[in-house]
């Protein structure tokens, strides 16, 4: 089994110091970290799951940039919590379930899209 494999099912707070010293970052270290820290800077909001779908989408868009050099690779991660922080503004309605039935909720703007098809 190679080092990335291991790494994946392998808890962090399991490995050996020298796996730890030798840790691939892996594009989901990225991501694990962006959720975490948006949820504990909303905590109305927190992690709901469907989340990551979102982040997912954004990071796919800017590490292929970013592989072309239009993003910078070095704030990648910074620029990614800031754009999914705004985007999260528009539609953290639709993560909470206490608006679901809402007009500006899930339901509620799935409703109004069936209403325009």
């Amino acid at each position: 089994m190679n080092r990335l494999e291991k790494q994946a099912r392998t808890l962090k707070s399991d490995l050996t110091v020298e796996e730890k010293d030798n840790y691939i970052e892996s594009h989901t270290d990225c991501l694990a970290r962006i959720l975490f820290i948006y949820a504990k800077l909303n905590r109305g909001v927190r992690y709901i799951q469907g989340m990551n779908e979102v982040i997912a989408v954004l990071y796919y868009c800017f590490w292929k940039c970013g592989s072309e050099n239009v993003i910078s690779s070095l704030y990648m991660e910074s620029d990614l919590f800031f754009c999914f922080s705004n985007l999260m503004s528009e539609l953290k309605e639709c993560f909470l379930r206490e608006l679901d039935k809402e007009d500006y909720g899930l339901q509620g703007r799935c409703k109004a899209i069936d209403h325009i098809v």
